[in-house]
């Protein structure tokens, strides 16, 4: 079922349908308002593109670090998987 969700960015509302889950949606635009905010803050003189693209940069820098993380998560549980397969290969 999809939601209708609504962020406020730059005193301006925007409305969005989505399909996901309520809270993930919610805790989808809670995390983009919170990067505009952010890049507004760290801004010398904040205009609107400028923000939204340093917003932008922020999600897509987060998002790599936590793929590349994701994926060594991966590759460390895969060893381990081995390890413990060829020990239990050598125990039997």
């Amino acid at each position: 079922m999809d939601r209708i969700i609504s962020i406020e960015l730059f005193g301006k509302a925007y409305t969005f349908r989505a399909e996901a889950q309520l809270s993930h949606v919610e805790e989808v635009a809670n995390y983009l308002v919170e990067q505009v905010e952010k890049a507004m803050a760290s801004a010398e003189v904040p205009n609107k593109l400028d923000t939204v693209i340093l917003a932008a940069l922020n999600i897509a820098n987060d998002y790599l670090e936590m793929k590349q993380r994701r994926e060594q998560l991966l590759k460390d549980i895969d060893q381990r998987c081995r390890v413990l397969i060829e020990t239990m290969d050598s125990n039997t």
